[in-house]
């Protein structure tokens, strides 16, 4: 008979952490969808009644972050935000992502071949650079994820900027192609002196309103008015001739590089249009558990131009894998460009 009881009640408390739990689920969906509904980029297209109706229908038997994941992907799909995702702060882990492609704005039908998806998103992958024939210094800026010493990333493309300038390199190719995104800071940072202006782009909100800026100031890279790094104001480099590359693999923060280009005189973009993450993302941590991540505006360039698609190039090229730069046609391509005499 005691052991009846004890069973009962071991079974009752069960019962009370398992409703406990799930409450405090259905808050951190409240909060998820209340943050939403506040900065998302396309907030003002969604029925937020419906959408938190059916998020919520999505987590009723929740008892665990993980049984929330269905719930996750309904709201990001809701949203429309092809650029949102929710992640585990545990492990960075993705709990919800967009997966209604038919309805996503940006529609993009280019074959992706996944041999190439998994190169270019490497996480092994690290930024190179190489002097070139005829004075071209090349840099290839790869993604660069949350687990990289974000400062030391900033320097290492700094010191290699620096080393090529020596060098009298007077010609740059800033290879995106294999840019699958992450931190911006880093890829900014590094990449200061090769900007001619203070204001290379500014985010749009949906409204149309300037929602942010990102600045270069004194060899230093600002993203909505925050340091990102404390960088050495060297070199100082003037009037650089540029080729930037970009391919349908060039994502997110590797779009924003691009847009921070765009409008700089002396400056050509070859390769594939990208493939239209054009959006700054929030992050935003709840319950310590997940991180909100979506979109908040978009990319637009230092004269003021949106784009809400993507980044579009000037003379198209193929990507293809290449290892060797003489049989890389992007690479030639760029090369013969920024090696004609001026006109």
């Amino acid at each position: 008979m005691k052991f009846f009881f004890f069973l009962i009640i071991l079974l009752s408390s069960m019962s009370v952490k398992s409703q406990s739990r799930n409450a405090e689920l259905h808050q951190i969906l409240d909060t998820l969808i209340n943050r939403s509904k506040d900065i998302s980029y396309y907030r003002t297209q969604v029925n937020w009644d419906s959408l938190s109706t059916a998020v919520h229908d999505l987590a009723k038997e929740s008892e665990s972050i993980d049984d929330l994941k269905p719930a996750f992907t309904a709201l990001i799909n809701g949203l429309g935000d092809p650029h949102g995702t929710i992640r585990k702060t545990s492990d960075f882990s993705i709990l919800g992502y967009f997966t209604d492609r038919k309805n996503s704005p940006n529609q993009d039908n280019r074959p992706r071949d996944q041999e190439i998806w998994q190169t270019v998103n490497n996480p092994d992958s690290r930024f190179e650079y190489a002097l070139l024939d005829n004075h071209v210094g090349y840099l290839k800026v790869v993604g660069i994820g949350p687990q990289i010493d974000g400062q030391k990333e900033a320097n290492r493309i700094r010191a290699a900027i620096n080393e090529l300038n020596k060098e009298k390199v007077d010609k740059w190719i800033v290879d995106l192609r294999y840019n699958g995104g992450g931190n911006i800071n880093v890829m900014m940072a590094g990449l200061a002196p090769l900007f001619d202006t203070t204001a290379v782009a500014s985010i749009q909100g949906p409204n149309g309103e300037n929602a942010g800026e990102a600045t270069i100031k004194k060899g230093d890279f600002y993203y909505f008015e925050m340091r990102a790094f404390n960088m050495k104001r060297k070199p100082k480099i003037k009037n650089p001739k540029i080729a930037v590359l970009l391919s349908r693999w060039t994502v997110s923060s590797g779009e924003l590089v691009a847009t921070a280009l765009k409008g700089q005189k002396n400056t050509k973009f070859f390769g594939e249009y990208t493939q239209g993450l054009t959006t700054n993302n929030s992050w935003e941590i709840v319950n310590n558990e997940v991180a909100l991540i979506i979109s908040t505006g978009v990319y637009c360039d230092r004269h003021g131009t949106a784009y809400p698609v993507n980044i579009p190039v000037d003379e198209e090229v193929v990507f293809k894998v290449e290892t060797d730069p003489k049989k890389d046609e992007g690479i030639s391509r760029a090369s013969e460009w920024l090696n004609r005499p001026e006109q």
